[in-house]
């Protein structure tokens, strides 16, 4: 079986960066003869439940769902090329209004997500048996690890005031940008067609794991996280390791997901980075899940967290000494869990 490879990686926020890597590695394509097969993460402007087009993705998990539909048909000979690509302008594409109500149309405007959250959060204290007082001191920790990743990011004394019982603003993934990138695979056969700038990097595993239903119907089902630990647990199938042993002993980085205070711990949790819940205020001294602040300081264009955490783990891979690098990605209420593994090799 082939092994699927990233051969190119760019993105642009609120102006900085470019694409020309992205589209010198495509036009490499199309002079290969290749066909390319390309993959989209919805924007906000496409209704919550619209029915999805064709290689169309859609919630915080679909480009990890993109990437394990691109794995696995490169894995299997069925695709030469696989372009995965969003754009989302949502500081500047729609007015205050417009965005607000976008927004709201997940579960509809009597249960916002702030709320449907807190919900869930107060669940998975139940199931861990973590009183809310201990919930709101690990939420605090949590967001003293971003910073350590992001210093110069500004925070605001608003941001800092509750906006629910469990939640801060900062807890919360901040939406106000615009952004666009996208990610170029292609079979490990055909790597020989392309002059590279950079080695390519191996989508060594991607795992996906569902909940039965999503929404206020499913928190005890949701609060338990038994579908991330799933996808977690295919990840490291595939790529014959157990990344979260790689990455406590140092080697390897890690983007979380980490709108929502409750979606990081248990990712700690189930993806096996700590034994259970009392173990995360030490572990948060030690190492970083952010690569530059997560979705709370580096912010998050709806959609598209996770391409652009998976496009960045990619271009920090290039440079760094570590060669695995490992992305999460939570969909709705969290019942969509993803996780890649990707690995620069030797």
């Amino acid at each position: 079986m082939q092994q699927a490879y990233i051969i190119a990686a760019a993105g642009v926020q609120d102006g900085e960066g470019n694409l020309d890597a992205l589209h010198d590695i495509r036009e490499q394509v199309t002079q290969a003869g290749l066909k390319l097969e390309r993959l989209v993460i919805d924007p906000l402007s496409t209704p919550w439940d619209a029915p999805l087009a064709r290689n169309h993705f859609r919630s915080g998990c679909g480009p990890l769902e993109a990437l394990a539909y691109a794995h696995t048909q490169l894995r299997e000979g069925a695709f030469e090329a696989v372009l995965i690509e969003g754009k989302d302008a949502i500081r500047t594409g729609y007015n205050r209004e417009e965005r607000s109500q976008l927004m709201l149309q997940v579960y509809g405007e009597d249960y916002p997500l702030t709320e449907a959250y807190t919900d869930l959060a107060r669940h998975f204290c139940r199931e861990q048996g973590l009183d809310f007082d201990g919930f709101r001191h690990l939420r605090d920790a949590l967001f003293e690890n971003y910073r350590r990743s992001a210093a110069d990011a500004p925070v605001s004394d608003t941001w800092l005031q509750p906006l629910t019982e469990l939640f801060r603003g900062v807890d919360c993934a901040n939406p106000y940008v615009d952004y666009a990138g996208g990610l170029l695979l292609t079979r490990e056969d055909l790597l020989g067609s392309f002059d590279l700038p950079h080695p390519p990097i191996q989508v060594a595993g991607v795992g996906i794991g569902y909940a039965q239903g999503d929404g206020p119907d499913h928190l005890d089902e949701l609060a338990g996280y038994w579908h991330l630990e799933k996808a977690v647990h295919y990840a490291n199938l595939q790529a014959e390791m157990e990344f979260a042993e790689h990455f406590n002993a140092g080697h390897a980085l890690l983007e979380a997901y980490t709108c929502y205070p409750v979606v990081p711990m248990a990712l700690l949790l189930r993806g096996g980075f700590v034994n259970d819940i009392n173990e995360i205020e030490d572990w948060l001294q030690w190492h970083l899940l952010t690569l530059k602040g997560g979705m709370n300081l580096n912010r998050a264009p709806w959609n598209l967290p996770a391409l652009r955490a998976l496009i960045e783990m990619t271009q920090a891979l290039h440079h760094n000494r570590v060669t695995l690098g490992g992305v999460h990605g939570n969909g709705g209420l969290g019942y969509k869990q993803g996780f890649a593994i990707l690995r620069r090799n030797p």
